[in-house]
């Protein structure tokens, strides 16, 4: 299931991100936005906001890029605690936060494991089984912290709601099975995600406006032109950076935590993740650590991961304090980091 290598670039992974993102488009085009605010008021009745956002924003992330997640439900985060008189900051870092921790599950939950999963070709369960305990570690870590720092963020509970039409999670289901099935037949990752894209159109087959209204050219353009960049840097320059690169694609600790760590705080974990790919190559039993670590580490800053800076980006918007917001996050995500040491 590996990629088709053409000099420094993979066609393969531009195809598999096109198709994520269409998958994405595909979910809010059938009334996703919908669907998760129904669930995140559900959820809220019952547990309290910030255990609700934590929740939700955990087990939908491996499955939806972390940035959708983030579109989706800043807003409604936002509109609470504006109707509830409580601080909107730490439910955002508890959404970013536990989009990040839990998109580093599967290879479908973020740009940076797409690339892993193509480029490796490394299985989907074999992923899920390197990632899974530290992903727990690190959610583990950081729930204790959020509750420790976020006492007065828990806010009243609303009134009963209703979650509205399962269509969207049906249709995440029927991308997961997808991708399970075509893992059993050795299928290249593109396979699956094309069958996930195109069997969105029984849903949203009358509403193509709508599909391509919500398909985020621009961030994936952005994208491309990140991984293009350093695919090209990576491929000229290979003989002068390998020897710095080489230990982190390999997986030897701690270098290869801090190495993704520090980096991906200067340039982002997309980019730092192609880099390794491009340099060294990372083989199939030492992908899902560098996963694990990409994630992780874009909760130490904010350009470390695109979901941190749609999330700031909005609360600025909002008037709130983004110097919080990144403050805390950090203690949060140093804290949470950890796992990814090991």
């Amino acid at each position: 299931m590996t990629g088709l290598t053409v000099g420094p670039f993979d066609p393969s992974v531009y195809a598999s991100l096109a198709l994520l993102f269409g998958i994405a488009a595909q979910f809010r085009a059938m009334d996703g936005y919908s669907f998760l605010r129904g669930v995140l008021a559900y959820l809220e009745r019952r547990m309290g906001v910030l255990f609700a956002v934590s929740l939700l924003t955990f087990v939908v992330s491996p499955f939806i890029l972390n940035d959708v997640v983030v579109l989706i439900l800043t807003p409604a985060i936002i509109r609470y605690s504006k109707g509830h008189g409580i601080d909107a900051v730490p439910l955002i870092v508890a959404e970013v936060t536990f989009t990040n921790i839990s998109s580093s599950l599967t290879p479908i939950g973020n740009p940076q494991n797409i690339i892993l999963w193509t480029s490796s070709g490394v299985g989907f369960v074999r992923f899920v089984e390197g990632t899974w305990a530290p992903v727990f570690a690190s959610a583990a870590i950081a729930s204790v912290a959020l509750v420790l720092v976020t006492r007065r963020a828990r806010g009243p509970r609303g009134p009963p709601a209703a979650i509205g039409r399962f269509t969207p999670a049906a249709y995440l289901a029927y991308v997961a099975a997808a991708v399970l099935a075509a893992n059993l037949y050795g299928l290249p990752s593109y396979v699956p995600l094309a069958a996930g894209f195109l069997g969105g159109f029984a849903s949203t087959g009358r509403s193509l406006r709508a599909l391509l209204r919500e398909f985020d050219v621009k961030s994936l353009l952005v994208l491309y032109a990140f991984i293009t960049a350093v695919a090209f840097a990576a491929y000229y320059l290979s003989g002068y950076i390998a020897p710095f690169v080489a230990p982190a694609a390999q997986g030897v600790q701690p270098y290869s935590g801090e190495f993704v760590g520090v980096l991906s705080n200067v340039i982002s974990n997309v980019p730092v993740t192609q880099l390794l790919v491009n340099t060294s190559g990372v083989s199939a039993h030492v992908a899902p650590k560098i996963a694990v670590e990409a994630g992780l580490a874009g909760n130490l800053g904010p350009v470390a991961s695109f979901a941190n800076l749609i999330a700031l980006r909005m609360a600025a918007r909002e008037g709130l304090s983004v110097k919080k917001a990144v403050g805390l996050q950090a203690l949060v995500g140093i804290i949470s980091y950890l796992p990814a040491l090991l």
